[in-house]
């Protein structure tokens, strides 16, 4: 996403509004609002953190480390519950790796 900020909030906007309830495009789009750190969509990252539908759980991975990245401190609870209580290794794993640097 090299373009000007206020492109890529339109280009995220259009992705959202037309395609966040596909399980891919939602996790591509928690990954590119966290490597960009595209602060102004935060509210994106947080969503998906909290989403727990299984088809989801690739975009709680992103969701993660979209929350180092942008650093979203208020979510530190969350991530917390999510690494104790998840089953699935690769989100415990991103869970209590991104609270560690998040320390």
């Amino acid at each position: 996403m090299k373009m000007p900020r206020p492109q890529q909030l339109e280009e995220i906007d259009h992705i959202h509004a037309k395609f966040w309830s596909d399980y891919g495009a939602n996790y591509l789009l928690t990954a590119v609002i966290g490597l960009n750190r595209v602060h102004e969509r935060s509210d994106l990252v947080r969503t998906a953190l909290a989403e727990t539908l299984p088809q989801y759980a690739k975009s709680r991975v992103a969701a993660a480390w979209a929350c180092l990245r942008l650093e979203l401190n208020d979510q530190i609870e969350l991530l917390q519950d999510i690494q104790m209580n998840t089953r699935w290794v690769p989100l415990k794993w991103s869970c209590e790796q991104v609270l560690k640097q998040m320390s």
